[in-house]
């Protein structure tokens, strides 16, 4: 039997963090659907995204076996460029997979080092979203002149870009020349569990996602303010604090919602317990200024929950899929619309589109072609 081909992978933040979001499940989905086929070494930092403390019970500075992969947790005087070096030159693969544009830990120096010290390894980069439109409008100068040097210095040349859908394809080539080598494999999702029967008399609805600017909590917030009715409704917001100013603008704006209309900011939730608090609403939303997948959209999906997000998300027509809505971000009359559409929904029709959206679910995990092509990646072909 031949030996399994080696993958490298550079992280941020990784399991059993949570706090970075979509990046940590996509490394995770990936493991665990190949990790027969491939050995995974995993580099990344010892402790979640925004803690000053490691995780705890875990074995830093030294790979260990855990969740399918060898994992390398680096405490922060660890992330050295003579450690880094040391563990380049002493490592045996084939293939480097990043996943970040912009991290100068996991992506940046590493990314120099490999091509000084392993010059025939076949390099990816998975920009995960980076380029989208709406996640350089945030602190759009600094990135900008980030692109312009790491253009000017061919800081990806000679890199294969793994984008996830047609328009991070055109983002790529955009911004690094119509000459950059792109692979097109959509992002592996979980596997699909049952979802629960729900409540009939009130309206629930959920923002499960990174409170930033990003994500465009703040907007959410605002499509309640003008909703008129006598039922309950609640808006029950979960995730990461990941910009103080903009949760506390966020916590003034909902403090005008009506008074059937109850806002709530729940906190963060570890990924295990996502599913099931998912299936505790009715509705998910995400006006999100960009997403290059999205896996809390996914999974609500597979919670039978529909949702109502922006058009910015490979997640589109789901208004003809009769799964939720994908509405343009200027269109503030449309989201306020959907939502009281919701709120006066008989249960007749609820039941119809929460299966509607469970089985899309299900039938997009069980054909998707994801693993494969992923596979075809890892192995250049």
């Amino acid at each position: 039997m031949s030996e399994k081909k080696k993958i490298l992978i550079f992280i941020d933040w990784f399991l059993p963090g949570y706090k970075a979001g979509g990046p940590i499940r996509s490394v995770a989905n990936i493991v665990n659907a190949l990790h027969k086929i491939f050995d995974f070494y995993i580099i990344t930092s010892d402790r979640d995204f925004g803690c000053n403390k490691p995780y705890k019970n875990i074995e830093i500075n030294t790979f260990i076996q855990k969740n399918n992969c060898k994992i390398l947790y680096l405490s922060p005087e660890n992330q050295t460029k003579t450690n880094l070096i040391n563990i380049i030159k002493n490592l045996d693969f084939n293939t480097v997979y990043f996943n970040s544009l912009f991290s100068v830990k996991y992506t940046l120096l590493p990314l120099r080092l490999i091509k000084k010290y392993k010059k025939n390894a076949n390099i990816i980069l998975a920009p995960r979203g980076m380029l989208g439109q709406g996640a350089l409008s945030l602190k759009k100068g600094k990135k900008k002149l980030f692109l312009i040097v790491s253009k000017f210095l061919n800081l990806y040349k000679n890199i294969t870009w793994h984008a996830t859908d047609e328009v991070e394809v055109t983002d790529i080539l955009k911004y690094y020349g119509k000459q950059s080598k792109t692979v097109l494999v959509p992002n592996i999702s979980e596997k699909i569990k049952p979802c629960k029967t729900r409540e009939k008399h009130i309206t629930k609805f959920i923002f499960l996602s990174r409170i930033a600017e990003k994500k465009n909590l703040l907007s959410a917030i605002e499509f309640f303010l003008d909703v008129k009715t006598n039922k309950k409704v609640f808006f029950s917001i979960y995730g990461t604090n990941e910009e103080d100013d903009y949760l506390t603008k966020c916590k003034m704006k909902a403090q005008k919602a009506g008074e059937n209309i109850k806002i709530e900011f729940k906190g963060e939730i570890p990924h295990e317990n996502v599913h099931k608090t998912l299936t505790e609403y009715h509705f998910y939303i995400l006006p999100t200024l960009h997403e290059n997948f999205g896996h809390s959209i996914f999974e609500a999906f597979s919670a039978g929950c529909p949702v109502i997000i922006s058009d910015q998300t490979p997640w589109r027509n789901l208004e003809k899929k009769e799964i939720g809505w994908d509405i343009p971000l200027n269109n503030k009359k449309k989201f306020q619309e959907i939502i009281q559409r919701c709120i006066d929904m008989k249960q007749e029709e609820y039941d119809i589109i929460s299966k509607n959206a469970f089985n899309f679910a299900k039938n997009f995990s069980e054909n998707s072609q994801a693993t494969a092509d992923t596979e075809k990646m890892f192995k250049n072909e």
